[in-house]
């Protein structure tokens, strides 16, 4: 969320997905429950499970290397005994806020298949390590320049003593002929035939359709030294990617898919493009349910405010599942909101100013017409 100032809690100068850039803004990291459409990708279902503002670091005052000077600490101190952050509240990584946010909805029994993320969380091993350890499958944006990998059947040695002179080898690492490879350097081997086409969804304007490949893989700890660890998947990769996010860099998309051993290319595509559902939920609850327009500074007015605003979008979801599929698919989350805003007007003029149904149908109507974007 862009920010003017530097006073409201959280605030810094960091990535902001509003504005695809580093920016003045608070960042919070959102847990979402998607299940997506039968045929059409705009009839996807999405509800809330969680949301934290994360703090930037000199925002906890942990680590006096993170200020410029003494007036910056001091400064920061009052920020955040202005903004009342509870002296047990310290920094937490993006990813470690996640973590949090899955454990709670896994402690809670939420029905799920998989977790699925941008490149920001799919860059981070310790992330993934920890989705492995809680046995949760994941299919995870990575970047297709910076994640190296071998083939999974690349011959791995042990750590041990070897052939050559000097120490024994401390780590498991692949031989000096085997390349550690990114997805882009992958892709560019590739030829034609190597690349299969895939349609996983009906879109605004027609087939969504891509070409994609995959590949067994091991994924590398140091590329430098072909150092490689025990984490193995499907490497998917998409070329012409122009979804509008953070998924992948140019004309290039990559997912690291764990836990998916015997799914195929089309699963994996369709589990790797539903998260498009969490960019909607964003745009949903920033341009129909005002998350973005919180004008207090405190940790807990913040939070506040997003639990309302969750509230009030698992509400317009539900209401949204019971919308007539006569139109050939569900109503969008924004026709549901303002059919429940028009509802609720007419009742009001009924009940507060004894209108009669038509007559405050025609009102409830006009006032939301004339006093609102509301059509």
């Amino acid at each position: 969320m862009s920010v003017s100032g530097n006073h409201s809690v959280g605030v810094g100068s960091q990535w902001c997905g509003a504005t695809t850039s580093v920016d003045n803004c608070q960042v919070a990291i959102n847990c979402t429950l998607a299940r997506p459409g039968a045929d059409r990708n705009a009839d996807q279902h999405t509800w809330p499970l969680g949301s934290r503002l994360y703090l930037p670091k000199k925002w906890t005052g942990e680590d006096e290397s993170v200020y410029d000077s003494q007036h910056e600490r001091e400064q920061y101190a009052q920020r955040r005994a202005d903004a009342a952050i509870s002296p047990a509240i310290g920094y937490q990584p993006k990813y470690d806020i996640a973590v949090d946010h899955i454990e709670r909805a896994i402690d809670a029994d939420v029905e799920h298949a998989c977790m699925l993320g941008d490149a920001n969380f799919g860059r981070r091993s310790a992330f993934r390590e920890r989705l492995r350890e809680l046995d949760e499958p994941y299919v995870l944006a990575v970047e297709t320049t910076r994640l190296h990998v071998v083939a999974e059947s690349a011959e791995v040695l042990e750590p041990g003593p070897t052939d050559k002179r000097g120490p024994p080898r401390q780590y498991h690492t692949v031989p000096e002929d085997v390349d550690p490879e990114t997805a882009a350097e992958i892709a560019d081997k590739l030829e034609e035939v190597d690349w299969t086409e895939v349609t996983w969804s009906e879109g605004t304007n027609g087939d969504l359709t891509g070409s994609f490949f995959r590949k067994r893989v091991r994924v590398c700890t140091d590329a430098y030294f072909g150092r490689v660890g025990e984490e193995t998947g499907w490497l998917v990769l998409q070329r012409d990617h122009h979804s509008g996010t953070n998924d992948g860099e140019g004309e290039l998309a990559a997912w690291l898919c764990w836990g998916f051993d015997e799914s195929s290319l089309d699963e994996l595509v369709e589990w790797a493009h539903l998260r498009w559902t969490t960019e909607q939920y964003h745009r949903d609850i920033k341009q129909v349910l005002g998350a973005d327009e919180f004008q207090g500074r405190t940790w807990r007015g913040f939070h506040h405010h997003m639990a309302v605003v969750m509230l009030t979008q698992a509400f317009v979801a539900t209401h949204r599942l019971e919308t007539s599929e006569a139109n050939g698919g569900f109503d969008s989350f924004k026709q549901v909101a303002r059919q429940l805003v028009r509802t609720a007007a007419i009742q009001r003029l009924i009940d507060e100013h004894g209108l009669g149904r038509a007559t405050a149908e025609t009102i409830g109507t006009d006032m939301l017409r004339g006093f609102s974007e509301w059509n």
